[in-house]
C-alpha cells in the first residue's frame, strides 16, 4: 500500500514538473516571439516598449500585451499608436494563443510575412494606417477564425484575394484608401457571415458582383470613390434584408435609382451621389422611416421631387439632391423632417417657393 501511494506521488510530482515546464517553455516561445518583434523595430530609449519589454518584467505585464487566465498565454497583442518604425517579423506567427493583433496606427513597412499564417486561433487583425504595400498576401484565408480584418490606409495593391472567401466567420472587411485596383472578386460572396464591407478609396473597376448582394447578413455596404460601373439589382432590398448603409458615391453606376430600395427597412443612409443614374427618384424611397442621409446629388435625375406624407422622412439629417435635372416645385412635405440640418438643391430647375415653415 505504501509502494503504491509512494509511486501514486512520484507521478504526480512528475506530472506537476512536466507541466510546469511546458507552461515554462510555451512562456518561453512567446516571449522570444515578441523580443523578436522588437528587435525588428526602431525605438528610441525613453520609448514604453524599450523600458518594459524585457526579462526583468513578466511578460504578461509588458505594455500591450494580455495573457489569457488559463494557461499564462499571450492571448491580445495592442501596441497600436505607438510610434513604431520597422517591419512585422515572422516569428510572431509562434503566438499560438493569439486572439486578437493590433499594429494600426504606426510606420511599420513591408511585406506581411506568412509566418502570421499560423496564427489559427486570432478573431481580429487590424493592421490599418500604416505602411504595408505589395498584394494582400494569399494566406489570410488559413486564418479561419478571423471575425475582424483591417486594412485601412496602407498602400496594398492587386485585389482581395480570393482565399479570403474562405473566412467562413468574417464580420468585417475593411480595406479603405488602399492601391487595389481590378474588379471585385465574385468569391467575396462566399462570406455569409460578413455585416460590414469597406473598399472606399481605391481603384477598383467593373460592376459589384451580384454575389455581393447575396449575403444576406451584410448592413453595411460602402464601396465610395472607386471607378465601378454597371447598375444595381431592382430586388437589392430582398436580397439584403438587414441593410442600413449603403454608400456608393463617386463611381461610373448607370440605370435608375431602384424602386424596391423601400423596401430597406433598416436603411439609415442612402449615399449614391456623383454616378450616373437616371430617370426619376422612386417615390416610395420617402417611406424609408429611419433614412438620415440621402445622398443623391450630382447624377442625371429628372422629373419632380417626391412628396412625403407628414409622418415620413422625420429622421432625415442630410438631403442632397444637387446638380440634377429635377424640375417642379419643392414640396411643402420636405420641411416636414424636423431633424434636417443640411438641405443642397442647387443646379437643379426647380420653381416655386422655399416651404414658409422653414422660416427662411
Amino acid at each position: 500500500m505504501e509502494k503504491a501511494s509512494s509511486f501514486l506521488l512520484s507521478f504526480v510530482l512528475q506530472l506537476l514538473c512536466f507541466l510546469v515546464a511546458c507552461i515554462a517553455t510555451n512562456i518561453s516561445t512567446d516571449q522570444s516571439a515578441l523580443l523578436a518583434f522588437k528587435g525588428r523595430v526602431t525605438l528610441n530609449s525613453s520609448h514604453p516598449l524599450s523600458l518594459n519589454w524585457s526579462s526583468q518584467v513578466s511578460i504578461c505585464d509588458w505594455i500591450g500585451v494580455t495573457c489569457g487566465s488559463r494557461h499564462q498565454r499571450v492571448t491580445v497583442l495592442n501596441v497600436s499608436n505607438m510610434d513604431i518604425y520597422g517591419s512585422i517579423p515572422p516569428q510572431l506567427g509562434n503566438l499560438s494563443f493569439l486572439v486578437s493583433l493590433d499594429v494600426s496606427r504606426n510606420y511599420l513597412h513591408g511585406d506581411l510575412p506568412q509566418g502570421l499564417s499560423r496564427l489559427r486561433r486570432l478573431k481580429v487583425m487590424n493592421l490599418g494606417y500604416n505602411n504595408f504595400s505589395e498584394e494582400i498576401p494569399m494566406w489570410f484565408g488559413f486564418c479561419s477564425e478571423l471575425q475582424m480584418l483591417i486594412l485601412d490606409n496602407n498602400g496594398f495593391s492587386g485585389v482581395p484575394p480570393a482565399s479570403i472567401s474562405n473566412l467562413s466567420k468574417l464580420e468585417t472587411l475593411s480595406i479603405k484608401n488602399n492601391q487595389l485596383r481590378g474588379s471585385i472578386p465574385k468569391d467575396i460572396g462566399n462570406l455569409q457571415s460578413l455585416k460590414e464591407l469597406f473598399l472606399v478609396i481605391n481603384h477598383l473597376t467593373g460592376s459589384i458582383p451580384i454575389t455581393i448582394f447575396n449575403i444576406s447578413s451584410l448592413e453595411i455596404l460602402a464601396l465610395t470613390l472607386n471607378e465601378l460601373s454597371g447598375s444595381l439589382p431592382v430586388d437589392i432590398c430582398r436580397r439584403l434584408q438587414r441593410i442600413k448603409s449603403i454608400s456608393i458615391i463617386s463611381n461610373h453606376l448607370i440605370g435608375h435609382i431602384p424602386a424596391g430600395l423601400s423596401n430597406c427597412t433598416e436603411l439609415y443612409d442612402l449615399s449614391m451621389s456623383y454616378n450616373n443614374f437616371d430617370g426619376t427618384i422612386p417615390p416610395e424611397i420617402v417611406n424609408l422611416e429611419r433614412l438620415e442621409r440621402l445622398n443623391l446629388g450630382g447624377n442625371n435625375l429628372q422629373g419632380s421631387l417626391p412628396s412625403a406624407p407628414d409622418y415620413c422622412l422625420t429622421n432625415l439629417q442630410f438631403l442632397n439632391l444637387g446638380a440634377n435635372n429635377i424640375g417642379g416645385v419643392i414640396p411643402s412635405s420636405i420641411s416636414n423632417s424636423s431633424n434636417l440640418k443640411e438641405l443642397y438643391l442647387h443646379e437643379n430647375n426647380l420653381s416655386g417657393q422655399i416651404p414658409t415653415r422653414w422660416g427662411i
